[in-house]
């Protein structure tokens, strides 16, 4: 129970619907997209070719399959993270929660993986990825700015108000 309210489902419940025979991973993989091309040369150029392309997991397919929001499911990740179990739970209560909670862990742990292991071999898109997962290449730039002149900044904006009045005559 969190805030009064029980949770969807239990933790068996839920690898059923993440790993079973008709999961969450299961349903991807036998629903895989296809795109068309045309061989360019040889001797079967302008034949049309139907290319398999696996579907990419991701948190908000679990979701709809599993039929719970975003929010629910990042809360269920924040919980997990922390290490704060939320309620006051004992006994089999207790360990059906952590066993849920390592659950949602797999299960997030196994889409990102994925998607960058995709992303990598070029399955899926890079920068698709990068955002789903807030990537960033970040650098640190550092700007110093260096007066020459020796003069305080109201005597530079005066000079520099006086060179426009110079070119406007």
């Amino acid at each position: 129970m969190r805030n009064g309210r029980p949770y969807k489902y239990n933790a068996d419940q839920l690898h059923e619907l993440i790993y079973g025979e008709n999961g969450y991973f299961a349903k991807i993989a036998k629903e895989p997209f296809y795109k068309y091309d045309v061989v360019k040369t040889g001797q079967d150029a302008g034949k049309e070719l139907k290319i398999k392309i696996d579907q990419m997991p991701t948190i908000d397919g679990l979701c709809l399959h599993i039929d719970v929001t975003r929010k629910a499911w990042y809360e269920w990740v924040h919980e997990a993270e922390s290490g704060e179990i939320n309620g006051e739970l004992e006994g089999e209560d207790l360990e059906n929660r952590v066993k849920f909670l390592n659950i949602v862990t797999r299960a997030t742990n196994e889409i990102q993986s994925t998607q960058i292991a995709g992303a990598g071999s070029g399955l899926f898109q890079p920068m698709i990825v990068a955002r789903l997962n807030r990537l960033k290449d970040t650098q640190e730039i550092e700007q110093t700015n260096i007066d020459a002149t020796g003069k305080n900044e109201d005597e530079i904006r005066a000079a520099m108000e006086a060179i426009r009045n110079a070119r406007k005559k």
